[in-house]
């Protein structure tokens, strides 16, 4: 499950941080997204953050209370003892979460939608390849046109995608209406800065601890090359445009628009702010078997945390679960 949760939580600063190879023209956002979520870039990749060993149980201790108990194991326990009998994934992607879901118990089947083309033809195939054809339907669809069928979904699942949605009213207003009563919307999302346009007190305060790194730790992960990450700078918004139109595109306002059609049941926010860029590109270069390098990321986690706490910064990501206003 950990190994699970490590590939499934590809950073979002990752998504978007490879320059693009050649400009675009006379094609659609939407099939600039499709393609790009359709595409198998695993190798170009760098872990995230969100899959390192050491980072992840500091963020299921701030979610759970247990580094050893993750996110959805958690939710599960807390809100479905007994498997749902139909949920509905949004932004499926590959189709990893279904396919787990289903075999922790979470839900006897799954309607499983994605932009992506190429995304869903490799879920279907995964789950022929493990015998849950009939227990999950996958199909093409823009979560910014979603049309969802009345009072039919035990739960539904938003697993890093919302955030990728232009249209956020009409899709919280069907997901609200497609909830069965006392149904749950779950979220495992980032919740930051739009277009991860980093505000500039976390820009210096990324950019100090980067100073403060030994070289060892900035090693480019993204070059391979010797070369180091020295400094930080947001993003210009036309990378974006050249590579997923979607990303981030309206992150920051998620959650004031989920509550008007939702109720917050639970808020678990665990970091990022400054973690989500500081380690993008550099992750690897520590040890999970290093008390050292532990220590350090622990430190960085914790100091993290400690602004939050003190209303200094707002946490990026955040586990939300959700009921539909009455």
């Amino acid at each position: 499950m950990r190994s699970f949760l490590r590939r499934l939580k590809r950073s979002a600063d990752e998504r978007g941080a490879i320059p693009a190879t050649e400009t675009v023209e006379a094609v659609s956002a939407a099939e600039i997204v499709s393609n790009y979520w359709g595409a198998s870039r695993k190798k170009e990749r760098p872990i995230s953050w969100l899959e390192h060993k050491v980072i992840l149980d500091f963020v299921y201790r701030r979610v759970t209370g247990d580094p050893n108990v993750g996110t959805y194991p958690w939710f599960k326990n807390r809100f479905f003892p007994k498997p749902a009998e139909l949920c509905l994934s949004l932004g499926c992607g590959l189709g990893q979460f279904e396919r787990n879901a289903i075999s922790m118990g979470i839900a006897r089947k799954f309607h499983a939608y994605d932009i992506s083309k190429g995304a869903i033809e490799t879920a279907r195939k995964a789950a022929d390849e493990s015998g849950l054809t009939d227990n999950i339907d996958y199909q093409v669809m823009s979560l910014d046109e979603v049309a969802l069928p009345e009072a039919t979904y035990d739960a539904i699942f938003a697993i890093s995608s919302v955030h990728h949605v232009s249209n956020l009213e009409n899709l919280f207003q069907q997901c609200r209406k497609a909830l069965k009563t006392n149904g749950l919307m779950f979220l495992d999302e980032y919740i930051g800065p739009t277009q991860f346009q980093t505000s500039p007190m976390i820009t210096e305060l990324i950019n100090r601890l980067l100073v403060a790194l030994p070289a060892r730790y900035r090693k480019s992960l993204f070059a391979n090359d010797g070369s180091t990450i020295d400094r930080y700078m947001p993003s210009p918004v036309e990378h974006f445009l050249k590579t997923d139109p979607s990303e981030a595109i309206r992150s920051a306002e998620i959650i004031d628009i989920l509550k008007r059609w939702f109720d917050i049941v639970e808020f678990r926010p665990y970091g990022g702010a400054i973690q989500h860029m500081l380690f993008s590109g550099i992750t690897g270069n520590f040890d999970e078997n290093s008390e050292t390098d532990a220590a350090l990321l622990n430190i960085i986690a914790m100091f993290e945390e400690t602004l939050e706490k003190h209303g200094v910064i707002a946490s990026d990501f955040a586990a939300i679960v959700a009921r539909p206003k009455t």
